[in-house]
C-alpha cells in the first residue's frame, strides 16, 4: 500500500515539473486584447503626467494653468480601448503634449501653446468619436 502512495506522489511531482519546465521554456504570450488595453491605459497615464508637469512649469499665467488642469481631468477619464485608430490618436496627443511642454518651458505666454491646446482638444474629440 505504501508503494502505491509513493508512486502517486512521484507521478504528481513529475507532472508538476513537466508543466513548470514547459512554462519556463515557452511562456504564454500576453493576451493581445488585454495588452492593448493596458498600453492604452499607460498612454493616458503618461498624458496626465505630462499635463501635471506642465502645470508645475507654469508660474504666472493662471489662465493657462486652469486650462491645463481642465484638460488633465478630461484626459484622465478617457476610456482605455483596443483600437488601432485610437492608438494613433493617443500617440498624436502625446506628441503634441511633449511639444507643449517644450514651448511652456521657453515662454508660458506664447500663442503657440493655445493653438496646441486646441489641437489636443480636437484629437480628444476625434478619439471619443472613434470609441
Amino acid at each position: 500500500m505504501l508503494y502505491v502512495y509513493i508512486a502517486i506522489a512521484v507521478v504528481i511531482v513529475g507532472v508538476s515539473i513537466f508543466f513548470l519546465v514547459r512554462e519556463v521554456k515557452n511562456p504564454k504570450k500576453k493576451l493581445t486584447e488585454g495588452g492593448d488595453v493596458i498600453d492604452s491605459k499607460r498612454r493616458i497615464e503618461k498624458a496626465v503626467q505630462n499635463l501635471e508637469s506642465m502645470e508645475e512649469l507654469v508660474k504666472t499665467n493662471d489662465k493657462l494653468k486652469t486650462k491645463l488642469a481642465s484638460l488633465k481631468e478630461i484626459i484622465r477619464f478617457l476610456n482605455p480601448v483596443k483600437n488601432d485608430k485610437v492608438k494613433v490618436i493617443d500617440e498624436k496627443i502625446l506628441a503634441r503634449l511633449d511639444d507643449m511642454k517644450i514651448e511652456i518651458s521657453k515662454d508660458e505666454n506664447s500663442e503657440t501653446i493655445w493653438r496646441m491646446i486646441e489641437e489636443v482638444e480636437g484629437y480628444i474629440a476625434q478619439r471619443t468619436k472613434e470609441v
